[in-house]
């Protein structure tokens, strides 16, 4: 099934893409009846946002990256492991890279 598309919520809505926008974002300047009408279109044509597309336009990705250079290394188990517990707690993902103390791993991971 084709994946429907934000012009295609607008024009449903009745409505411009950029109300559209200002809705799935959560802007205050759309009407409660505007607002209705677009979750509505939302709802009945199933569409979801591409988060792909929302990571380029605003940088954010919901996930951290770490490279340590011994996961086995009590400190760095410690560090990771204290990461995680804070990402979980702003609804992010931690992404570890253990290069086993090898230089090459290391450039490659950054």
């Amino acid at each position: 099934m084709k994946r429907a598309t934000l012009r295609e919520v607008a024009q449903k809505a009745g409505t411009s893409m950029m109300t559209v926008s200002r809705v799935i974002n959560s802007r205050d300047s759309v009407s409660d009846e505007t607002k209705s009408k677009v979750l509505s279109a939302i709802q009945e044509l199933g569409y979801e946002p591409h988060k792909d597309a929302r990571i380029l336009r605003g940088g954010k990705t919901g996930r951290i990256g770490i490279v340590v250079s011994d996961i086995r290394n009590p400190f760095y188990s410690q560090v990771v492991g204290d990461l995680e517990d804070l990402a979980e707690e702003n609804n992010m993902a931690v992404i570890v890279s253990d290069t086993s103390k090898r230089l090459d791993q290391e450039k490659k991971a950054l």
